[in-house]
């Protein structure tokens, strides 16, 4: 069933030449969690706005479970469209208690049901004997799962999260990724949040869209934006990559550093491109058969890995730079180092 039905939206805003959303279009199943990821100010709240009816497209349409809440005819106000929201400062009420801030929506209930609601919400996001505390009594992550459990409580079919973990330490961002995505599952609702974080995206999103200057770059899982990102740009803000000139040849590409299996269709006449080989995709040998002669020029520790730094020849005898992942327990004896690619090694072809 899909729950958000998005074609051809647009949003230019008053003053401004170019659009901040440019022809937008996504289809969102339910119980799923999509990511809207990108730099600061590249849109991607604007379509979280736009969803929600807090800001108005320029053009397109928007379905929410097959009903339309914005085209050229129609415009449905923010609390008529079903959606629950959690804002990025979380805006709970301070004067009002955990209990009384969980049930603020549910003004249409009796006491008693909007009792149990509640209760129940409590339980789910883990906020058992905090009912009666203040929102200046809490922790970052408390106050995050109460603006959860507000947005949830009405059983919306649809949640809107802007930046969910930008007020977080690093330490607790982790946690409380594992929580909001075990929430959201348990619920059956669908989620779309929007953040600038790629590790946002890679734990708690089933896909996402990676958007700049109000374009779509590239929709999918995490994993296959990772491993095959469309351009240098996506590659690059996913994490550290080694961008290489490769030959296209029969069943793959003949790279630099060894042979990448692919059946991936290319235009007729490539004989060149360019991949993106992530650095845990190549590996340091102790032996030089099957390898590539390299010399090492750096080593960081980066506590569950070393990041290793080399240097190799191209075919005209100039430098290429390589980024590798080893073991935290490598030591490289001596500055020359052979280097492989690891098995089943995805190709990451870049602007074709």
């Amino acid at each position: 069933m899909i729950v958000l039905e998005i074609d051809g939206l647009y949003k230019k805003f008053a003053g401004s030449s170019d659009f901040a959303v440019n022809d937008f279009s996504i289809r969102i199943k339910q119980d799923e969690i999509f990511g809207l990821l990108g730099e600061s100010g590249c849109g991607k709240t604007t379509i979280l706005r736009m969803i929600s009816g807090f800001e108005e497209p320029s053009k397109g349409c928007i379905k929410i479970h097959g009903n339309v809440v914005f085209n050229e005819r129609v415009c449905i106000h923010p609390e008529k469209r079903g959606v629950g929201i959690v804002f990025q400062d979380y805006a709970l009420f301070p004067n009002k208690t955990v209990e009384e801030n969980i049930q603020f929506g549910l003004f249409r209930f009796s006491s008693k049901i909007r009792k149990e609601k509640s209760d129940k919400m409590i339980r789910l996001t883990g906020l058992e004997g905090l009912g009666g505390r203040y929102p200046h009594e809490l922790s970052g992550g408390q106050k995050q799962r109460v603006a959860l459990a507000r947005a949830l409580a009405p059983e919306p079919g649809l949640i809107l999260m802007d930046e969910p973990f930008s007020n977080l330490d690093s330490l607790r961002k982790n946690q409380m990724r594992e929580e909001v995505r075990r929430i959201i599952k348990s619920t059956g609702a669908t989620g779309i949040f929007v953040t600038h974080d790629t590790k946002d995206v890679m734990a708690i999103a089933d896909r996402a869209s990676v958007i700049r200057h109000g374009v779509t770059l590239q929709t999918g899982t995490p994993g296959t934006i990772y491993n095959t990102p469309k351009n240098e740009y996506i590659a690059h803000f996913f994490g550290k990559t080694n961008v290489l000139s490769a030959r296209v040849c029969e069943g793959g590409f003949q790279t630099p550093v060894g042979f990448i299996a692919s059946d991936t269709p290319l235009p007729s006449g490539t004989t060149q491109v360019r991949l993106s080989i992530r650095p845990e995709n190549l590996e340091l040998s102790d032996s030089e058969m099957d390898c590539v002669c390299g010399n090492v020029k750096r080593e960081s520790f980066a506590g569950e890995f070393k990041e290793v730094t080399c240097t190799i020849k191209d075919i005209h005898g100039k430098d290429i730079q390589l980024i590798i992942y080893a073991p935290a327990d490598h030591f490289c004896h001596k500055d020359t180092c052979f280097i492989k690619l690891k098995n089943n090694t995805p190709p990451g072809i870049l602007d074709v």
